[in-house]
């Protein structure tokens, strides 16, 4: 088959991602986005049984040798979190060889990532060490609203430390080249939020604003760079001021999380830009709390492929 061949990860084997996949697995979709799955067949026949689903053809399944694993569906055990980095550290390889155009990474543990020797907080980070590629973008997509944290899995409290001009500067720049030629988004217009309440309130309540981030965008701006702000992030969302911009910026974790997973719903993808392998993944978690019971909702993965197909082939199979 002609085009991108998109290949997903089994995530871990005791989360909702099994069921995920035997359900996606259970459409036309394999054909239509050429789909494999890296995983075993016998944590996808478990939950086959256990849920009544059909089985996936072992065609479209490349093994990474578990042959006495059990599934235990909810727990976060070491072998699990070892097998969900198996996963992704082979996917990996093979995008790099061009095996495969892209790769849909489904959700992981952390926490039983890291019981499994791998040193990583989550995804990003163990792509971009993988690759040796920074710096690296979490960029939250969806047809209504793109956020991108500057910052991403660090306290809360180390937030403030790290902004300075040069870190400011350097991802933004990096940022711009990103929106043009992994999203293909002619001219971006790109809002970026305040750290502080009020934007700092001119200095009252916080000094970045003044100190750091408005500077910064002044200087880019005189460069050629589309960026606009700093908004107080309470009031940009509340009166929908996102409708105007193709992005938004925030500085940390949950300022771009909680606005995007309320407005995109259940079409929200996770992208990681700056790699040079295209991937993306839902944008839930594991969801242990359901993990075996058939609830778990497929539509954020449909997203995550339809955008990593679409991505790749731009990348790869549009070239003029």
């Amino acid at each position: 088959m002609g085009g991108p061949k998109i290949l997903i990860t089994t995530g871990d084997p005791n989360s909702i991602s099994p069921e995920i996949i035997l359900k996606i697995f259970a459409t036309n979709l394999p054909e239509k986005y050429n789909l494999k799955v890296i995983g075993e067949k016998s944590v996808f026949d478990y939950y086959s049984r256990h849920l009544s689903l059909p089985e996936i053809n072992e065609k479209y399944i490349i093994p990474l040798g578990y042959r006495n694993f059990k599934v235990k569906a909810g727990r976060i055990t070491a072998v699990a979190g070892k097998m969900s980095g198996d996963a992704i550290k082979n996917a990996i390889l093979l995008c790099k060889k061009r095996v495969f155009d892209a790769v849909v990474t489904m959700p992981i543990s952390k926490e039983a990532l890291i019981l499994g020797g791998y040193r990583f907080k989550g995804h990003t980070e163990m792509l971009s060490s993988t690759l040796k590629t920074k710096p690296v973008f979490m960029i939250m997509y969806s047809e209504n609203l793109i956020v991108i944290p500057l910052t991403i899995h660090i306290p809360l409290k180390k937030v403030a430390s790290k902004i300075s001009n040069e870190f400011l500067t350097l991802r933004l720049k990096s940022l711009y080249k990103i929106l043009l030629n992994e999203l293909y988004i002619k001219h971006p217009k790109a809002a970026i939020l305040s750290l502080n309440p009020h934007s700092g309130d001119n200095g009252h309540i916080g000094k970045e604003e003044k100190g750091i981030i408005t500077p910064v965008i002044k200087m880019i701006r005189k460069q050629g760079y589309n960026f606009y702000g700093p908004y107080s992030a309470d009031g940009f969302f509340g009166n929908k001021n996102y409708l105007k911009f193709d992005v938004v910026i925030c500085f940390y974790h949950d300022q771009a999380m909680i606005p995007f997973k309320i407005i995109a719903g259940d079409k929200g993808v996770n992208y990681t830009g700056g790699l040079p392998i295209v991937r993306t993944s839902p944008a839930h978690g594991t969801a242990f709390d359901i993990a075996g019971t058939g609830k778990a909702r497929i539509e954020s993965t449909l997203e995550a492929i339809k955008l990593a197909y679409k991505l790749a082939k731009r990348r790869y199979y549009d070239k003029d």
